[in-house]
């Protein structure tokens, strides 16, 4: 233990064990989803790529995600929203086993010469944290991958958290016209974009980023989460 440790003593986020964030036995708990599905019907599908019968145009293209949404991964989560990221990232990524890696391994080819785009915040939001979680996560892709992160979308207004929407309709309700370009008349004509948030559940938020960026021409979307719901 360093110095540091002793004055701000580190304590597991699944079991509060002292020593670190995440201890070894609680590492065993953050289980990899073993199948990918398509976002809109659900089925299994090779890498999460959205079915050619389910997918629209302005549609996702498709979305991989790494673990299951479990207690322990939403403690992670919020740790890495509003206290303690960076120290809790680092980590997380470290007793990560490399087979949970494979998904993004095979994604890899997939999104080839394409852009990383972080799902946004508002303003006010980022003011309050200091920093976007989506924007921590996507920095771990950018190295993994080896893309460039992109700046196209800005969030415009405030939403309820969609954790505490029940209904489908209300979560494409709350999230109607909150996305929209940074740059007005910006072409992404051909552009490749992986759109990358924390945790997916009924996928509203991706779908409406998505929407704005296929409007202003982007060739493929996909959408890259940490977890689940």
């Amino acid at each position: 233990m360093s110095i540091l440790d002793f004055v701000f003593p580190k304590f597991c986020l699944g079991c509060g064990f002292l020593g670190s964030y995440l201890c070894p036995s609680c590492q065993k708990q953050i289980y990899r989803l073993k199948r990918q599905r398509c976002l809109y019907c659900q089925k299994a599908s090779y890498l999460g790529l959205t079915h050619p019968g389910c997918l629209k145009k302005l549609d996702i293209d498709g979305v991989v995600s790494l673990f299951y949404y479990n207690n322990l991964l939403k403690k992670i989560i919020k740790n890495l929203k509003y206290r303690l990221a960076t120290e809790v990232w680092k980590e997380f990524w470290q007793a990560l086993n490399p087979e949970a890696l494979k998904p993004i391994v095979l994604f890899k080819e997939i999104v080839r010469e394409g852009v990383i785009q972080p799902i946004p915040l508002t303003k006010t939001k980022l003011r309050e944290r200091g920093f976007n979680q989506a924007e921590l996560i996507a920095r771990y892709f950018q190295k993994f991958f080896n893309l460039p992160i992109a700046d196209f979308l800005i969030r415009k207004k405030e939403t309820l958290s969609q954790a505490q929407l029940k209904s489908k309709k209300e979560r494409y309700h709350n999230l109607r016209g909150a996305f929209s370009l940074k740059e007005k008349n910006i072409d992404l004509s051909g552009q490749k974009i992986v759109l990358v948030d924390d945790v997916i559940t009924t996928g509203s938020t991706v779908k409406e980023a998505a929407k704005v960026l296929k409007r202003a021409g982007a060739f493929k979307v996909y959408t890259l989460t940490l977890a689940k719901g």
